[in-house]
């Protein structure tokens, strides 16, 4: 056992038991990029990883915490009612802060009760970890379902180091402000040492809420109000590029031949992968190859678009009307430019894990990675670990955390269906030499700014913050 410090995960979900059961190997799941990334940390050390179970149960039969032990991995889990889970989770976290975190103001809905019920399910995270703590634990909570979790711990007393991430965008000042309760998450925040966020400009967001709503100063990317200090930076989440690197190279999957069978050898491949959400940005990405098929019409028959989108929140209303509008489009285009021999667009509403993305990856011409807003996203990484010397282009969305530091891919405003498709032309004819050169640059950040370096980063920079004294923020 490493004599480190155990790190002590927090997050509204766990992670599969089955995907933890082997240590140090780098197998492939259908996986959030949370369990992905933080993996690399939790194989080098003691851990324990608390979330929900994923169960719900009658408002008076939730029982206490379940615990399981997976090699060096404890992971701790918690139920909740039907109502919490409701009002916590569907209400305040996907229907509240989901879509304003990624600036979708106009389906923000806004409820006292269901920012009550979230209050009370932080609270009880709270209380549920912190008699399972040591004194010297380094606590890293994860993701916007868990703002006040740190000044619950804070009030029953811990006062070693927090850290806490971003996993989405931080949004404009103006727009934050509209949530009738951003000085309690803001002034949650203030409960922890390091605030971690994808890109500088989401760290500068919540900077300047925190100076313009709670008073305060800032000076170096640490924001101070009396007592409380809290340094917000920006740390770049990765991927683990020699998986993908191996998993592109494996001839042996047969998954990229049975998708890739119906289109032409000679036809270039554009490919788009996304879990079908509304802020990825699906249905304008295929107006725009609509637009290209317009523009250049010499490029009909010569081109076939693939579009994947893993099911996602199936029962919210908002999901299905998504997921109908796709559907739509994709008939809509296909009924207007197929012919006998060709089908522009290939959709496919299904999961792939990741060692099945990656062959296919590789024998694309375009990663069309256009969401609307994100916080990162890894597909692009994913995608240029995936290439070879031959390799494709990336069309990415200067709306997404990733466009911070991959400059050198064809960088495109997803709501420009114009500038979007010249940008779908320009990559297919971009000569061998350019594509090397791009990817080349883009490899280079791709294989820096990977997940074990962003969990070293990270845990480094929170080690070295200062520990808060035991207490709520004043």
């Amino acid at each position: 056992m490493s004599e480190k410090a155990r790190l002590v995960v927090v997050a509204n979900r766990v992670p599969p038991l089955s995907s933890m059961d082997k240590p140090g190997e780098r197998t492939a799941h259908a996986l959030g990029g949370l369990v992905t990334a933080v993996r690399p940390a939790i194989e080098s050390r003691d851990a324990l990883w608390l979330g929900w179970s994923g169960t719900t149960a009658g408002d008076a039969s939730v029982s206490g915490p379940s615990v399981a032990q997976v090699g060096n991995l404890q992971v701790a889990t918690v139920d909740l009612t039907r109502t919490q889970s409701n009002r916590y989770y569907n209400g305040f976290a996907n229907q509240t802060l989901w879509p304003l975190l990624h600036s979708f103001t106009e389906r923000v809905q806004f409820s006292e009760a269901n920012y009550q019920v979230y209050y009370q399910v932080n609270k009880l995270f709270a209380e549920t970890l912190y008699p399972m703590l040591r004194s010297d634990d380094i606590v890293w909570v994860h993701d916007f379902h868990l703002f006040l979790l740190g000044q619950e711990l804070r009030r029953l007393g811990w006062d070693s180091n927090i850290g806490f991430f971003l996993h989405v965008p931080f949004p404009p000042v103006e727009m934050f402000t509209i949530l009738p309760w951003q000085r309690q998450i803001l002034k949650g925040l203030l409960a922890y040492d390091l605030v971690g966020l994808h890109a500088q400009r989401y760290a500068n967001n919540l900077l300047e809420a925190l100076t313009s709503e709670m008073g305060g100063q800032m000076s170096g990317g640490v924001y101070s109000r009396g007592d409380d200090r809290v340094k917000v930076a920006a740390h770049p989440i990765g991927i683990d590029p020699p998986a993908f690197e191996r998993w592109a190279a494996n001839d042996e999957l047969r998954e990229p031949s049975r998708l890739l069978r119906n289109i032409s050898p000679t036809h270039k491949v554009i490919l788009g992968v996304d879990r079908l959400d509304y802020t990825k940005g699906v249905p304008e990405r295929l107006e725009a190859f609509e637009r290209f098929l317009e523009k250049y019409p010499s490029m009909r028959e010569r081109v076939t678009m693939i579009q994947i989108s893993a099911p996602s929140r199936s029962s919210v209303p908002s999901y299905v009307e998504e997921k109908a509008r796709v559907e739509q489009l994709v008939g809509k285009i296909n009924g207007r430019f197929s012919s006998a021999d060709w089908v522009p667009i290939h959709y496919l509403y299904r999961t792939y894990a990741q060692d099945e993305l990656a062959p296919i990856f590789r024998r694309t011409d375009i990663g069309l990675v256009t969401p609307l807003r994100d916080g990162m996203n890894l597909v692009a990484k994913e995608f240029v670990a995936a290439q070879d010397e031959d390799p494709g282009v990336v069309i990415l969305s200067r709306f997404c955390g990733a466009a911070e530091t991959m400059g050198d891919a064809l960088i495109v405003n997803p709501y420009d269906l114009d500038a979007t498709a010249t940008a779908i032309y320009d990559a297919l004819h971009m000569p061998l030499k350019e594509r090397q050169r791009r990817w080349k640059a883009l490899h280079a950040d791709v294989t820096k700014n990977t997940s074990a370096a962003w969990c070293e980063v990270f845990l480094n920079d929170l080690a070295e913050a200062k520990g808060k004294k035991a207490g709520a923020p004043s």
